[in-house]
């Protein structure tokens, strides 16, 4: 969205406040950053606000707007421009969206419930955030299906889980098994990709005892493990035999290693 063109103003920073509607929280690490930013070389881009009456609410900018306040500084360049509650929203939505910056995927949920109250369709909405109505839909079925434990570690910032996880755990129906998977996703810092696997019924990966005592668990490239004929779930110890990687291969069945394949290093 170029807003850079339109009329530039200066307005006391005591006059602007932060959106109504947050999707996404103050980064503690990108406001220090900017400030260190603006206090070197400057404020180069302005604000845009909206007039709600008293104030100015921030539409795109509430990250600067806190590093001035930590800089001291009085005044800010800022662009006004006529909005409504809704399209603040949407348009501070689909900001965020197109960066690929971090929004609270229920605070986005709720605030297209909010729309649908006042007569907006999930197509409509989907049409003026760039994205597709399943899309929303996914977003919105987060506040149907998710536990509200769940939903509240989401909203106040306390769990790691992203739009994906939270996806995918929603269609899981028992909800103390979703507060169990959404605990362990949290605990082992489980990919995405990782999560379907869980769902689709494929175990996590179990630590073998043996005769090494510091076993470690990495992906694979799809083309190696081909090569070594690997399946999901194979268990492999590398070892080094003078310059060359020495790749065995448990067999399980037979209880017995053999040897896949030595790669000089």
């Amino acid at each position: 969205m170029d807003y850079h063109k339109e009329e530039v103003r200066e307005l006391e920073i005591k006059r602007l406040e932060s959106p109504t509607y947050v999707l996404r929280p103050l980064n503690t690490e990108i406001v220090t950053e900017l400030t260190r930013s603006i206090g070197s070389i400057g404020l180069l881009q302005p604000l845009l606000v909206r007039n709600n009456g008293k104030s100015y609410e921030v539409i795109f900018g509430n990250h600067r707007l806190e590093a001035c306040k930590r800089l001291g500084m009085t005044n800010l360049p800022v662009v006004i421009r006529s909005f409504s509650d809704d399209e603040a929203f949407l348009a501070r939505l689909a900001e965020n969206l197109l960066r690929n910056t971090f929004v609270n995927p229920i605070e986005e949920a709720e605030g297209y419930k909010m729309l649908m109250l006042k007569g907006w369709t999930i197509n409509a909405i989907g049409q003026r955030i760039g994205k597709c109505d399943s899309y929303v839909c996914e977003r919105l079925a987060l506040l149907e299906r998710l536990t509200q434990n769940i939903r509240t570690r989401i909203i106040k910032g306390k769990s790691t889980l992203t739009a994906s996880h939270a996806e995918l755990i929603s269609r899981i129906k028992d909800q103390t098994m979703q507060e169990k998977v959404a605990d362990m996703v949290e605990k082992k810092r489980l990919s995405v990709r990782s999560l379907e696997d869980i769902i689709s019924g494929v175990p996590l990966p179990t630590k073998v005892q043996t005769e090494w005592n510091d076993g470690h668990y990495m992906p694979i490239p799809k083309n190696f493990a081909e090569a070594l004929k690997l399946s999901r779930g194979s268990t492999v110890y590398l070892k080094m035999r003078g310059n060359k990687l020495v790749v065995e291969h448990l067999n399980r069945r037979k209880g017995m290693h053999k040897k896949r394949r030595q790669r000089d290093m």
